[in-house]
Order: C-alpha cells, then sequence, then structure tokens
C-alpha cells in the first residue's frame, strides 16, 4: 500500500478540497464557497461535529471524506467523498472510511446516512451515475432504502399571486414575508408539524434579506410556509415547505411556492432548485419544472 498520511482537513485546505471533489463529482457543480458550506459550515454546533478527512500521498491530496456525528441521537452520516482517478481501487477510499468508522464507534453511533445531512446537504443521495460510489457504499454494508429526486424549475412566469391573496384575505388567512419578530410562532409550529430540522433550515432561510421565507398565518398563528435559500443559495435552491394538517386544500401551497419563485427570479436565477422532492405532481401543476436528476440513499446499521 502506498505510503498515506490522513489528516483533518481545515479550511486552509480548501483549495485543494475543491480541485479534487470538482474532479471526481463531474455531474455536480460547485464553487469553493458552495464546498466550504459543505465541509465547514456547522448549522447544529451544539449537536453535530463536522469533519473532513484529507489523504495525502507524495506530498500531494489523493482522497478526502467527510463524515457528520449527531452523538444524542447515535447517529452519523458519510458526506462528500472523492479519490483522485489514479489511486482508485487501490484501498484509499477503505482506509479513510475506516478512520471515520472508529470516530462512529467512539461515539456510539449506530446508524450511518448517505449525504443526507440536516440543512446542510449538498445532493439528497448518490447520484447512481456515480456507480463506483455506489459499489463502494455497498461493499461496506450499506443498503439502498429509497430513490429520491431533484426537479428543475424554469423561472419564466410572472408568479403574481395579489388575488390569490386577496381571496384568502377574505377568508382571514394573512400571507406575507417572515419577520425576525415570527420566531415563537415558528418554534410552535415546526413543533408541532415539522421539527427541528426544518426549523434550523428555515433559520438559515431567515438569515437572507430579506428573509427567505413566506407564511401563512391564521388568527396570528402560522398554518404554512415555504423557504428558499437555507443553503447551496447559488443554484436558486427552493425548500422546505409545508401545511399544517387542518390548512390543506386552501391553495396556501401554490400562494407560497410562486412568491419564493418570485423572489428567486428577482435575485437573477433563470432556474430553480427543488431538492428531495415529495409530492412532484404538485410541482407540475404549478410550476414549468420537471425532474432532473435521481439519487439513492443508503443506510448502514452498526
Amino acid at each position: 500500500m502506498m505510503d498515506v498520511r490522513i489528516r483533518t482537513a481545515a479550511p486552509s485546505d480548501l483549495s485543494v478540497l475543491h480541485a479534487l471533489a470538482s474532479a471526481a463529482m463531474v455531474f455536480d457543480r460547485f464553487s469553493p464557497d458552495l464546498l466550504a458550506e459543505k465541509l465547514f459550515f456547522n448549522p447544529h454546533p451544539g449537536r453535530d461535529e463536522y469533519t473532513t478527512l484529507l489523504a495525502e500521498a507524495d506530498g500531494r491530496p489523493v482522497g478526502m471524506m467527510q463524515h457528520v456525528v449527531r452523538a444524542s441521537e447515535a447517529k452519523a452520516w458519510l458526506g462528500l467523498f472523492a479519490v483522485t482517478a489514479d489511486r482508485r481501487r487501490r484501498g484509499l477510499g477503505r482506509r479513510l472510511y475506516d478512520a471515520a468508522l472508529a470516530a462512529w464507534r467512539e461515539r456510539g453511533v449506530r446508524t450511518v446516512d448517505t449525504l443526507t445531512i440536516p440543512a446542510n446537504y449538498l445532493v439528497p443521495g448518490i447520484d447512481p451515475r456515480y456507480t463506483p460510489a455506489c459499489c463502494f457504499v455497498e461493499s461496506l454494508g450499506f443498503v439502498q432504502r429509497a430513490a429520491k429526486s431533484n426537479m428543475v424549475a424554469y423561472l419564466d412566469s410572472e408568479f403574481d399571486t395579489r388575488r390569490a391573496e386577496e381571496a384568502l384575505r377574505e377568508k382571514r388567512i394573512e400571507i406575507r414575508r417572515a419577520a425576525d419578530a415570527d420566531s415563537p410562532a415558528f418554534e410552535r409550529f415546526f413543533g408541532k408539524y415539522f421539527g427541528e430540522d426544518w426549523l434550523a433550515e428555515c433559520g438559515l432561510a431567515m438569515q437572507c434579506r430579506p428573509p427567505a421565507v413566506h407564511l401563512a398565518l391564521r388568527g396570528g398563528e402560522v398554518i404554512a410556509f415555504s423557504a428558499h435559500s437555507s443553503m447551496n443559495r447559488e443554484w436558486g435552491n427552493f425548500g422546505p415547505m409545508g401545511t399544517a394538517d387542518d390548512a390543506r386544500g386552501l391553495g396556501l401551497g401554490r400562494v407560497l411556492l410562486h412568491r419564493c419563485m418570485a423572489d428567486l427570479k428577482a435575485a437573477g436565477h433563470a432556474t430553480a432548485v427543488i431538492p428531495w422532492i415529495g409530492p412532484y405532481p404538485f410541482y407540475c401543476r404549478h410550476l414549468n419544472c420537471h425532474i432532473e436528476r435521481v439519487f439513492w440513499q443508503y443506510r448502514l446499521e452498526l
């Protein structure tokens, strides 16, 4: 086996990490800043531990592997990983993985998912066109558990919601952009319906100026929301969005979706990425869009 040194990467390694990832991930596009967000920005600093391992041989970088640990839930995520073409099939990926595995065992991890890092994933699984990556994780014992998709939406409409908003006002439903003062109502809504990880994503979207979250409220309480630009902002990233159970069927989703698309269009995006989609017919009814990519999600039980 070649003489390889594996160490923990730092933000100062970003240029070599970007070169490694860009050469390996040929179906993805990302700037150095976006890769830095994925590897070094931790949206849950009190819960999650981020690590990126960097392998070097002969004085040059030859591989990388990111992993995230949430010890409080005995959970980890295998994040982005890459090996240079001339070093593949020589055991380097396994050495990087073994270093991550040792950290998981030390922290009591029982379940490991691929790439779906809460509030900070680049893509929601492995694109099967990266077939060697699928083979690699399967050889480690990961089992495919789901297939998920990303959509691309073309921002070629006006997204005028004024008439729909007026009709909703007659039903005493207010549609507006979220404000910082909405934080208590956010916490009540997400605590009841969607959980802490989506609350964190909306918190990131709220950091945009103006805030990239739109709300439907009834009696001062949030009953639906949509967000964009919580992560992967250079792609025109949309989501998440959701509606309270007792507010479904009122047309809130379409209005909130269109308000987000209007924001992205005004910011100069020609398209929007809708990741990890659930009800794709909903988007097809209300946007000029299509499924663009498919991803396989894997899980390992330790």
